[in-house]
């Protein structure tokens, strides 16, 4: 790696990932849903699924964000956008991991939690990059 948002990049890049197959893998019914929405259903209810599904969506948008603020793919045409962007999921990121912090579900605590402040770290590492 040549920088600290190299780093950041890959990191944030591999985390969103993970996350768009776990929420895609949740909308299908998989039973993963004690570390997702509380964690009071194993396999999630219908509403929840389609949440889930938009939630992978999300996690895609993320991961090309990441990835053109990294400089991997293309971006530049799209500068104030991916900038914005990147600034949103840091927020989106760091909400999530305070939901995860309050939530009963053991999963979303201890995984959910910490994974929602690396990614936060790395985004907004990602964001105040020159």
């Amino acid at each position: 790696m040549s920088s600290l948002s190299d780093t950041a990049a890959v990191i944030a890049s591999v985390g969103v990932a993970g996350l768009a197959v776990f929420q895609f893998l949740l909308a299908l019914g998989l039973p993963y849903g004690h570390a997702a929405f509380g964690g009071a259903n194993s396999v999630l209810p219908a509403k929840l699924r389609f949440a889930s599904a938009l939630s992978s969506i999300i996690f895609l948008l993320a991961f090309y964000v990441v990835l053109a603020r990294g400089d991997a793919v293309g971006g530049e045409e799209r500068y104030a956008l991916v900038t914005i962007g990147i600034w949103a999921f840091a927020a989106l990121f760091a909400v999530s991991a305070l939901a995860n912090v309050a939530s009963h579900s053991r999963w979303e605590r201890y995984l959910m939690a910490p994974i929602g402040v690396v990614l936060t770290v790395c985004c907004a590492v990602l964001a105040v990059k020159p």
